[in-house]
């Protein structure tokens, strides 16, 4: 079934607004399937009756659109949230193929919690790899429970162990990221391979009152300060910071309940909805690329070059910047990043020769025609 028409369904039908205001239980769908086999025929029924529990949870046409380009992935993952199947009718067909049809038991708590909008957003922007690096005394916890919240939300991380080694080198680069320059910490987050950087630090204090006295208790303060950068563009896309408190019999137990609860509060409250709608954007207006050509030799193959860049999937416009001495300058408005952009690019044939990308930094492409 169409997705298209499953939103209808959702906003017409009542019954389907009944589903929706209780999409934490499991849903009966009747659908079918046809395949060469029967077990590829039933494989399609499952498949089809797990897009119709997603199309419960698809509200809005962008949604629509990222749902269709990562259809194939999204559905084989999900493949799980079909709890029983009862096989309907099998039938033969003249060509030799087989229909099956079916009813299936499919749990919308499990679709709500593996393929809402975030899950579908993050497919489409070729899942970006996350790096956190948030200076604190005498621990991690506010670093490390911003790792364990991203990995939540099925965000991927850069491995802990490279952030901690650079944290320990603590030259001067380093030095500047942690103090807030954005294009330090952009370059490291690009060389270790991430499309964004949180980078924050943490305060941590201590108060006394007459009442906590007497019971024994300690009082801990946390305060986190820290920005998202991208690291292709270095652009702060947000900055926020938090204050939260905790009790212990000990200081610095306080201090560390404090510290989780403000790194908690931090995404919760700022970051990472200014993210997702980063990506938002991102996913529907694109993102600017800068783009060389290098061996582009006359005015005729830089046309044809521009042509073959714009008919590429998911690129919004191509802007010529220059042309001089052999090298096409473009701005690309992609829907994605540099590295979708440039296997999408590479082995691309114009004229008897290849595109081949040789360079990728950031948000910016160069490639030989050869």
């Amino acid at each position: 079934m169409k997705i298209k028409y499953l939103l209808f369904m959702l906003i017409i039908i009542p019954i389907s607004l009944a589903i929706a205001a209780n999409q934490n239980k499991d849903i009966p769908v009747q659908a079918q399937g046809t395949g060469s086999t029967e077990n590829s025929a039933l494989l399609a029924a499952k498949r089809n009756a797990v897009e119709q529990g997603i199309g419960t949870f698809i509200i809005s046409q962008t949604e629509i659109n990222n749902f269709e380009l990562q259809k194939d992935i999204i559905l084989s993952r999900a493949m799980g949230s079909v709890k029983k199947v009862d096989i309907l009718e099998k039938i033969k067909r003249a060509d030799g193929s087989y229909l099956v049809k079916i009813n299936a038991i499919v749990s919308l708590a499990s679709i709500k919690s593996d393929l809402v909008a975030l899950k579908i957003l993050l497919e489409s922007m070729d899942r970006p790899r996350m790096m956190v690096m948030v200076a604190e005394k005498n621990g991690k916890t506010g670093e490390n429970t911003i790792i364990n919240y991203l990995r939540e939300k099925q965000f991927t991380v850069v491995d802990v162990a490279s952030v901690a080694a650079l944290m320990k080198k603590g030259d001067g680069f380093i030095q500047q990221a942690m103090a807030g320059d954005p294009v330090a910490a952009a370059r490291i987050g690009s060389s270790n391979g991430a499309d964004y950087m949180i980078i924050g630090k943490v305060t941590k204090d201590t108060s006394t009152s007459d009442f906590l006295s007497e019971t024994g208790l300690k009082s801990g303060q946390a305060s986190i300060s820290a920005k998202i950068i991208n690291c292709s563009s270095a652009r702060i896309i947000a900055t926020f910071t938090t204050v939260s408190g905790a009790v212990h019999t000990s200081v610095a137990m306080a201090q560390t309940k404090a510290t989780e609860k403000a790194a908690i509060k931090l995404m919760d409250q700022g970051l990472f909805e200014k993210t997702i709608s980063s990506f938002q954007d991102m996913i529907n207006n694109g993102v600017p690329l800068d783009v060389t050509i290098k061996n582009v030799t006359d005015f005729q193959t830089q046309k044809a070059v521009r042509r073959i860049i714009k008919s590429l999937n998911r690129v919004v416009s191509v802007t010529k910047r220059s042309f001089s001495k052999g090298r096409l300058k473009l701005t690309v408005l992609y829907k994605g990043n540099a590295d979708s952009f440039s296997e999408a690019a590479d082995g691309k044939i114009i004229s008897e020769k290849v595109l081949s990308v040789s360079e990728i930094e950031g948000s910016s492409v160069v490639i030989y025609l050869k």
